[in-house]
C-alpha cells in the first residue's frame, strides 16, 4: 500500500529530524557545561574540539584564539591532530585562510568539497589539511563584536552542512567566547592578587627595616 509506505518514511524522517535535535541539543548542554565546569581554558578548548567532531560527526575541529597583541589566530586545541606533536602552532591573521576569513566577516563560511583548492585556503607544512574535503568555519565572537578566535569542523568526504549544524556551531562558538570572555578576567583576577602580594611583601619588608633602623637610631641616642 503507498499510502502505508508514505506514512513509514514520513515517521521515518521525523524521527531521524528528532535524532539529530536531540544529539545538538545534548552536545549544546554539554558544551556549556563543560565551559562553566572549570576556567582552565585548554581544558575547554579541548573537550570543545571533541565534543563537536564526535556530535557532527566530523574527522577534525581545530579551534584558534585569537591574540590581540600579535593579530593573530593561533591554533590552539584540535581533535584529529595533535598540537602536541607541531613543531610551530599555525598561525594565520583574520582574513587569510578559510578560517581566517570567517573570523575577519564575522559569519560562517562553508565550502562542501575540495576545500583546500579554495583560492583562500592557507596551507600549513605541518597541519595536513589538504587530506579533509568539506570545512565549516565559524567565528568565535564575544559581546560587542569583539573577536575572540575561531573554530572550524572538517570532513575527509565532501559534505554540505545543514543550516542547524551551521547554527549550532555559531550557538557552541558563542558558549566558546563566554569561556574565554571568564578566563582571561579570572587571569587578571589572579595577577592582581600576585601584584598584591608581593607589594604587601615590600611594604612588610620596608617596615621591618625601618624598625629596626629606628631601634639601631634608639640605642645610639640613649
Amino acid at each position: 500500500d503507498p499510502f502505508v509506505r508514505d506514512d513509514h518514511e514520513g515517521a521515518a524522517y521525523a524521527s531521524v529530524r528528532l535524532d539529530v535535535r536531540e544529539r545538538h541539543l545534548r552536545l549544546l548542554t554539554e558544551t556549556i557545561e563543560a565551559v562553566n565546569s572549570t576556567l582552565d581554558l585548554e581544558e575547554v578548548l579541548s573537550q570543545v574540539a571533541s565534543k563537536v567532531a564526535n556530535a557532527l560527526h566530523a574527522d577534525a575541529c581545530f579551534v584558534y584564539l585569537y591574540d590581540d597583541r600579535a593579530g593573530e589566530l593561533v591554533l590552539r586545541a584540535t581533535h584529529g591532530t595533535s598540537v602536541d606533536e607541531m613543531t610551530h602552532r599555525p598561525r594565520m591573521r583574520p582574513g587569510e585562510g578559510i578560517t581566517g576569513s570567517a573570523a575577519a566577516q564575522r559569519g560562517p563560511v562553508m565550502i562542501a568539497t575540495q576545500a583546500h583548492l579554495d583560492p583562500r585556503f592557507k596551507n600549513f607544512p605541518n597541519l595536513p589539511e589538504d587530506e579533509y574535503e568539506s570545512i565549516l568555519a565559524v567565528p568565535i565572537v564575544a559581546r560587542g563584536d569583539v573577536l575572540e578566535g575561531a573554530l572550524n569542523v572538517r570532513t575527509r568526504d565532501p559534505r554540505a552542512f545543514t543550516e542547524t549544524e551551521i547554527d549550532l556551531l555559531l550557538a557552541i562558538a558563542a558558549q566558546v567566547a563566554q569561556s574565554i570572555e571568564h578566563a582571561k578576567l579570572y587571569a587578571e583576577a589572579q595577577r592582581r592578587v600576585t601584584e598584591l602580594e608581593a607589594l604587601a611583601r615590600i611594604s612588610e619588608a620596608v617596615s621591618e627595616s625601618l624598625y629596626l633602623q629606628d631601634r639601631k637610631s634608639t640605642r645610639l641616642n640613649s
